[in-house]
């Protein structure tokens, strides 16, 4: 199996920002133009040329209205969050499918954390291919629909006793509603004093009872790629969803308001893509 296509669309919207000439970019993730193929790379270095900006950015979301605006508002969402546990003292990381995610090596903030990525071994292997080895980082192999999460995380050396800040970005969508339940009691067994923020889409989007703009386009889209979207939440269930796992729901934010809080209003797209955030408080008893 080769690594996952859609981590490589990621990858693409994470490098357009980089090279973002108009504003300050959110964020600035050098390696991930390693990770595409020559047509997007091209496409990538075409963008730098202040004429045909527009035009990439144009072409990319129509195929996908709304994922590129999206995954970069959530990425600075996320970085932030990620600085937020840090200066709170939380300095184990462990990001659960995270395909070409490369935080531990473009966030000065992790240089005292030890981050753990989690993801197929498949995806690992392209990766650990393109980016140069980090002192602080461990790769563990899981597939989240198989793999016993707990068990390879404590194999590769994470200390269950500390608090961790899980991060599961563009994950859920893709696995069944037993995986996700599965990984968040785990992790719901962890240390109090963690974190979890995970992305989830709306039900709504999946069992046709909900509409929204692009939202047909783009569930085709990944049925052709392969990967296609099996899990949704409904957002006024994720408190209670969470609560019964051992978390307390902090934020729930949807794309449209992470969007406009990093982006500005003039940025519309998909509104179904959603972040949960909440804090690790452990089971009531008795």
């Amino acid at each position: 199996m080769a690594a996952s296509r859609t981590a490589q669309y990621v990858a693409l919207y994470r490098a357009l920002e980089t090279s973002e000439p108009r504003r300050p970019p959110l964020f600035r993730d050098p390696l991930a133009t390693t990770f595409l193929s020559r047509p997007l790379a091209l496409a990538v270095r075409a963008s730098r040329v202040a004429a045909l900006r527009g035009w990439v950015e144009r072409y990319a979301d129509r195929r996908a209205p709304g994922s590129r605006t999206s995954a970069i508002a959530r990425t600075a969402y996320i970085d932030d969050a990620v600085r937020a546990a840090i200066r709170d003292g939380i300095d184990q990381i462990a990001i659960l499918g995270a395909g070409f995610d490369c935080r531990a090596h473009r966030m000065p903030e992790l240089a005292g954390a030890r981050v753990y990525e989690v993801d197929r071994a498949e995806t690992q292997v392209v990766k650990r291919a393109r980016v140069p080895d980090h002192p602080a980082l461990r790769y563990v192999a899981v597939d989240f629909l198989r793999d016993e999460l707990g068990a390879a995380l404590v194999a590769a050396g994470w200390e269950p006793g500390r608090r961790t800040l899980f991060l599961w970005e563009g994950v859920t969508n893709y696995l069944t509603e037993p995986a996700v339940i599965a990984t968040l009691d785990w992790i719901g067994r962890t240390a109090p004093g963690g974190r979890v923020l995970f992305t989830y889409i709306h039900a709504g989007l999946l069992d046709g009872t909900a509409s929204f703009v692009g939202g047909e386009l783009l569930l085709d889209n990944v049925r052709r790629l392969g990967e296609p979207w099996t899990f949704g939440l409904r957002p006024e269930a994720v408190a209670g969803f969470v609560a019964a796992r051992g978390l307390a729901l902090r934020d729930d934010l949807g794309a449209d308001e992470y969007r406009r809080r990093y982006l500005g209003g003039d940025n519309p797209g998909y509104a179904f893509y959603r972040i949960a955030a909440a804090d690790i408080v452990g089971r009531a008893t008795g």
